[in-house]
């Protein structure tokens, strides 16, 4: 693989000692400039972006740190960052700053304040795939909306297949009910037919002559 070309501050800094006043403040305003383009740059971006040291401790934060977590940079700077995050486990991050390599660590946390939200931590080397410690780049993702559509989502299909399952329900009750209203009809009409029958049968016995009941009986 072919050596990777320098940047702009490993040209100067191989001549810095050969550089006159004027030289340094080119140097400086340059610096100055990416400074600033990149502070741009970070405080665009929505998610908190945090840089710190080899031991942890807070170097830079960008503007959404801020939105997210309350922060102010001079409250926070030179800190270690696990005061900030008790449950960040900053000793696997260390390793992996000292091991070097292109593999970055995801961690999840919930905070209260200054509200509660959900977020994904991603911690990566500064250099690389270079061994050595020079510092750790952390991303925070703010996934609470995401959580919370999630939950909605979850909440909505849970309340459709229970209405689903209602309905089937009901379905399958409603058969035998519909079938046993049906038998009781029959059976109310049956009921009605021998009442009927009943209050008819007394009428004829009413009409019948007396003979006609009793034919052996002595006649007046």
């Amino acid at each position: 693989m072919p050596p990777r070309k320098s940047n702009f501050l490993d040209k100067v800094l191989t001549r810095i000692g050969r550089l006159d006043t004027q030289g340094l403040q080119t140097v400086v305003e340059h610096l100055a400039r990416e400074r600033t383009f990149l502070e741009t740059l970070f405080n665009v971006i929505e998610d908190g972006v945090l840089v710190t040291d080899e031991q942890g401790r807070i170097l830079y934060h960008n503007d959404a740190v801020t939105r997210i977590l309350g922060w102010q940079k001079a409250q926070v700077e030179g800190e270690p960052i696990q005061r900030h995050f008790p449950g960040l486990d900053w000793e696997r991050i260390s390793r992996l700053d000292g091991e070097g390599g292109s593999r970055v660590i995801r961690q999840e946390f919930e905070i209260e304040y200054p509200r509660r939200c959900y977020l994904n931590l991603y911690a990566a080397p500064l250099d690389g795939e270079r061994s050595g410690s020079s510092g750790v780049a952390l991303i925070l993702h703010d996934a609470t909306e995401a959580r919370q559509r999630t939950a909605e989502a979850i909440e909505t299909e849970r309340v459709q297949a229970l209405t689903l399952l209602a309905a089937s329900v009901a379905h399958e009750i409603g058969n035998p009910l519909n079938a046993l209203a049906i038998h009781l009809q029959l059976m109310e009409r049956q009921i009605k037919k021998l009442r009927q029958s009943s209050t008819k049968s007394p009428a004829k016995k009413k009409g019948l002559s007396f003979k006609s009941i009793m034919p052996d009986a002595p006649q007046a």
